[in-house]
């Protein structure tokens, strides 16, 4: 079973820069919670806000010195092929080799041929590396669905172990259950609210932003299948407003630690009222 991936968020200090320490320090924590990887620069990681060079850096700070690269999943989320093929090869220089690979997100409204074609050009290269890859749905972000044809044809085409599984953050649980449908595919959920259900349903686990948070809470939702008022009242609340800003500002309420409330351009950090509203659902005072 694929277990819990966290989506990790990236800590940044208040001039912007990626304060290792505190990342260090969080990836530990993680580790220490049962989890068993961390997905790295998706939405909730701000990856798009970040360049390969910050992203080396931390992974270099990282693996393999507190986390064994073989634990460690990366998102690339980028349009154009020849920047992914220049990333996964960086990663794959640092022992990485698990990717979480989003469709182009610049044009929109792309037919299923031109995404076959997008992804075909990378996954040819791919076909004598060691390299996995989960496909990344999140269509409210990217404005493509990743239908579950392509994904079928891409695993024929290519290699079912190469292209292995997908992640569904739809939020749409009739989405997750054709993905279910798909023979062999590992499903992860993204969203929380959708876990239990799913994983009744076949799903193989998740990667989502509130294990941040409360790791142990989605380990035990994964493994016993059942739901959990605090985790969907909080994304009930963290919806109201941009998910990434809120989940920071909940892991900074949480650990009180305020270098979590930082975001980078162009999102901004929750504002009081947000703060005050998270603050009230998650019952604590001041």
């Amino acid at each position: 079973m694929f277990g819990l991936s966290v989506a990790a968020t990236t800590p940044f200090t208040r001039r912007g820069e990626i304060d290792l320490e505190t990342f260090r320090q969080h990836v530990i924590t993680l580790i220490n919670n049962g989890i068993n990887s961390i997905t790295f620069f998706g939405t909730t990681g701000e990856g798009p806000s970040m360049g390969l060079d910050e992203k080396l850096k931390v992974l270099s700070y990282l693996c393999p010195k507190y986390l064994n690269p073989n634990d460690a999943i990366v998102a690339i989320i980028c349009s154009n092929t020849a920047d992914v093929k220049i990333e996964i090869s960086a990663y794959n220089d640092l022992g990485i080799s698990k990717f979480l690979l989003a469709p182009p997100y610049f044009f929109g409204n792309l037919c299923s041929l031109g995404l076959k074609e997008w992804f075909s050009d990378i996954f040819s290269t791919q076909l004598e590396s060691n390299n996995q890859f989960i496909l990344y749905n999140i269509p409210q972000m990217t404005g493509v669905t990743i239908e579950n044809d392509l994904i079928s044809e891409l695993r024929q085409k290519f290699n079912s172990e190469v292209i292995y599984g997908i992640k569904d953050s739809s939020g749409d649980m009739e989405r997750a259950k054709i993905y279910l449908e798909n023979k062999g595919l590992m499903v992860a959920i993204g969203d929380e609210r959708l876990i239990a259900d799913s994983m009744s349903l076949g799903a193989s686990g998740s990667i989502c932003g509130l294990s941040n948070i409360f790791p142990q809470k989605i380990v035990e939702m994964i493994e016993d299948r059942h739901k959990d008022t605090e985790i969907n009242t909080l994304i009930e609340e963290i919806l109201k407003f941009p998910v990434t800003p809120g989940v920071k500002a909940i892991l900074a309420l949480k650990t009180k630690n305020d270098i979590w409330f930082n975001v980078r351009p162009p999102l901004i950090q929750a504002s009081k009222s947000q703060i005050a509203g998270l603050k009230q659902v998650m019952k604590i005072d001041g």
